[in-house]
């Protein structure tokens, strides 16, 4: 039901909202490997498996959006 009413707010979102929100979560992506690393060098493994979590549900979200989009040539 969750993934329905997802799809329910992606309709809901105009081209341009819904291509800055891809932007800014493909932004968000780029910094993963630093993240990580830092996660690694100072952090717990609780604290890697919790952004590795985050991470996932990123990028269910970049699908999400993706879909809802337009193509673009």
């Amino acid at each position: 039901m969750a993934k329905n009413h997802n799809a329910e707010d992606l309709e809901h979102l105009n081209t341009g909202d819904g291509v800055q929100a891809y932007q800014t979560l493909v932004d968000w992506v780029k910094s993963v490997p630093n993240v990580i690393q830092e996660i690694e060098e100072n952090g717990t493994e609780e604290d890697l498996i919790r952004y590795k979590k985050q991470i996932k549900l990123v990028v269910e979200k970049l699908k999400e959006i993706r879909e809802g989009l337009p193509e673009v040539d």
